[in-house]
């Protein structure tokens, strides 16, 4: 079945006429309802979920778990078909962070944290990209190739010619999770000629040095649709890292080894107030006009930031709460600047228009704004998710909202303190 005809399919049977929870204006089109929140078990730790090409499917990655889980969308809901945990054998804290696709849905690539032990004391943090069988099958979930690349990566992503793969090292050091000095955190990049896993093979890394007082570590990573320009966020120093591929490599046959004083490094502004960023999501979207853009979720002052494909900053959206509905759970509580906290972001489009879906992690809930002039971007909707939030209009969300994907229109989000994934459909 064609993507738009299963999208119309769920649309129609799961609205039953209700009305939107993320009514709209009509001038800004899309509206959409949360019509399921599927729940695991607490130990899963359910991180990130991305939409399979073509629609209808959904890998969801539990975290300290090892564990993929492939879903359906089915009438409207979500239904699990079938998951596999990884390395059952590996003892250590290693983590699943992260997860992409190459554009023809026939295998994942998931990023693992790698942290060593000796005796009990952490020595070293080591860290791989895993590339996986999604097919829906037995095999779902076998190990097809594991490359080894900088220290706990948290970030991945696959050009759309499925020929390149970049990855977001972070160490982690800032937040204490690999605290040894001596280790840096880096972007790597690998190639895949002819899109094929087994030729995986690493061809430059660019490692971070400088910063302002905190150490540079990217956070979130992403290709723009041309494979060639990349943007990544490095959140503690309020910074987005950007590079091209071409210029990077320029004709190199082994592996090319930079530094982040080699390529474009842009402090994103503060928000009006003083309120310091502390970028994490990033993705790429195309306006009206065709033109391409990166945008940034300003995680800690409730803003998004547009670039150009160069660095250039080209606006910044303030997230108003006069705009949220008036029980929404946020953080309210004094030295607070991100009462709703924008954190993954997602791009789709929606009836000829362009659209950017945040997980709003203090407020357990989808924001959307379109984004047909990155000069005029405006809220389309917001939509409440999850299975049993305790938070209130006076207190955060307690789901633990992380990492979102959309595809026309529809969306799905992981939610790490309820270990569960919700779904919204448009109506």
């Amino acid at each position: 079945m064609k993507t738009r005809g299963w999208l119309m399919a769920l649309a129609l049977c799961a609205c039953d006429g209700q009305a939107a929870d993320g009514d709209a204006p009509t001038d800004t089109g899309w509206r959409g309802r949360h019509a399921d929140t599927l729940r695991f078990g607490a130990a899963d730790n359910s991180e990130i979920v991305k939409l399979l090409p073509g629609g209808g499917r959904a890998v969801l990655v539990g975290s300290k778990a090892r564990k993929v889980t492939l879903l359906a969308i089915e009438g409207g809901a979500l239904v699990e078909r079938r998951s596999r945990n990884l390395f059952p054998e590996d003892a250590s804290e290693s983590e699943l962070t992260h997860i992409d696709f190459d554009r023809q849905g026939r295998f994942a690539v998931v990023t693992r944290t790698k942290p060593v032990s000796e005796g009990g004391t952490l020595v070293d943090c080591r860290g791989s990209l895993v590339f996986l069988d999604v097919s829906d099958g037995e095999l779902f979930g076998t190990v097809l190739r594991e490359v080894e690349v900088g220290p706990m990566p948290d970030a991945v992503d696959v050009s759309d010619d499925d020929r390149w793969v970049v990855s977001a090292d972070e160490v982690d050091f800032n937040e204490g999770k690999c605290p040894l000095p001596d280790l840096k955190a880096q972007v790597t990049l690998l190639e895949l000629p002819g899109g094929d896993p087994a030729a995986a093979t690493v061809r430059a890394r660019i490692t971070m040095t400088g910063g302002e007082g905190a150490k540079r570590e990217p956070e979130q990573i992403v290709f723009a649709s041309d494979g060639d320009h990349v943007a990544a966020t490095l959140q503690d120093t309020h910074e987005v890292l950007l590079f091209r591929r071409s210029a990077l490599l320029d004709g190199a046959t082994g592996v090319v080894e930079r530094t982040s004083d080699d390529v474009t490094v842009v402090r994103l502004p503060d928000r009006p107030d003083g309120a310091e960023p502390w970028p994490d999501g990033v993705h790429r979207v195309v306006d009206a006009a065709g033109a391409e853009h990166f945008v940034v979720a300003g995680e800690y002052n409730d803003t998004l930031h547009v670039l150009a494909l160069d660095g250039t900053h080209e606006a910044q959206v303030l997230i108003d709460p006069a705009d949220m509905p008036g029980d929404l759970p946020r953080n309210v509580e004094p030295g607070s600047f991100a009462p709703f906290r924008p954190d993954s972001l997602a791009a789709f489009r929606w009836q000829g228009h362009a659209y950017v879906a945040a997980s709003l992690k203090h407020a357990g809930a989808v924001g959307v704004w379109r984004f047909d002039d990155v000069a005029d971007v405006r809220i389309a909707g917001v939509v409440k998710v999850g299975a049993a939030d305790e938070g209130t209009a006076n207190t955060e969300s307690t789901i633990g909202m992380e990492g979102i994907s959309a595809a026309d229109g529809v969306v799905v989000t992981a939610n790490e303190a309820e270990s569960s994934v919700s779904l919204v459909l448009p109506l």
